[in-house]
């Protein structure tokens, strides 16, 4: 059976339904059927255009569901980071040396898919049928920016000018000049994905997600530091992953870290990197929130969407 979602439809979900068991054992998919393959279909020829855009699906009449904001970039880019079978379409349209950098950026952003270019749509069954490829696990952690977390590079990119780094620093951001640097966020970074903290919310950690011309902020629940020893112990997460999270403990802020992989093409690492500096709190700074005087009325709209367009 194969099944044909919309152009508009988040693939987990589906994957989900067929790993999906009830408390009662009623409903248990997997008892009767598998995902074999997730292939994702890339229109080679408008790639570079969906991805620069910030273009919502409400606004492109997309989507009839009501107040449905999200961004069409951000549906292509977790079609793409799931998928273990990519169709690159329209090759016939694009030139050779725009059809070579953009497979590059597409094994950046899924190291782990089979990248298969086609014409019409036209491909050998046997590359998408009965090729018991699909691991949920590994879907799951094929995302490009989850391998350079780990470590895992794809150098042979570098070479038509796709690259990656990853920033990590324990201090905070200052909430007014790192929504300063999203104003005027680099047109070269494709895609960038991580946590982040700023001092007017010590607290609380941040998720940090951008795909082209979107970027989104929001709560992605409280550090660790935030809470004595003996709440975080009643905590399962905590305990099972202690060794790992107390590993990279800092004495001054505790778990509390800005860990963002950023993926461009001509990155200028060093640039940004600097910019990212830039946007710390000084020691002066750092001193006014600990003593609780640091302003608390910052920009970021969590968790509210942050758009910015790249056009």
């Amino acid at each position: 059976m194969i099944i044909e979602s919309t152009g508009i439809s988040e693939p987990i979900p589906v994957a989900q339904t067929f790993t999906f068991v009830d408390e009662d054992n009623n409903i248990d998919l997997s008892r009767f059927s598998f995902v074999d393959t997730m292939v994702t279909v890339v229109d080679a020829y408008n790639f570079f255009k969906d991805f620069s855009s910030n273009q919502t699906l409400q606004n492109s009449q997309l989507s009839s569901i009501e107040n449905d904001q999200r961004a069409i970039v951000n549906l292509l880019i977790d079609q793409i980071e799931f998928a273990n079978v990519i169709l690159l379409n329209k090759v016939d349209l694009v030139k050779k040396d725009e059809l070579i950098q953009l497979e590059a950026t597409i094994k950046k952003l899924n190291p782990i898919a089979k990248i298969i270019p086609t014409t019409k749509g036209k491909v050998d069954f046997k590359e998408i049928i009965n090729t018991k490829l699909f691991n949920y696990e590994e879907a799951e952690a094929s995302a490009g920016w989850i391998q350079e977390l780990e470590g895992n590079h794809t150098p042979e990119t570098e070479e038509y000018g796709i690259s990656s780094f990853v920033y990590r620093e324990h201090k905070p951001f200052h909430p007014f000049r790192f929504w300063n640097f999203i104003a005027d966020f680099p047109t070269s970074i494709i895609r960038s994905k991580g946590l982040f903290w700023i001092a007017s919310r010590p607290d609380q950690a941040l998720n940090w997600s951008q795909a082209g011309g979107s970027i989104k902020a929001e709560g992605a629940g409280v550090w660790w530091a935030s809470m004595p020893f003996s709440e975080r112990m009643k905590f399962e997460s905590f305990v099972y992953n202690q060794y790992e999270i107390e590993e990279r403990w800092s004495t001054e802020f505790g778990d509390r870290l800005n860990e963002l992989v950023f993926i461009g093409i001509n990155l200028n690492e060093a640039e940004i990197r600097n910019k990212l500096n830039e946007c710390l709190c000084t020691t002066v700074e750092i001193a006014e929130f600990k003593t609780g005087i640091f302003p608390q009325n910052d920009l970021f709209p969590i968790p509210r969407q942050v758009a910015i367009s790249q056009e």
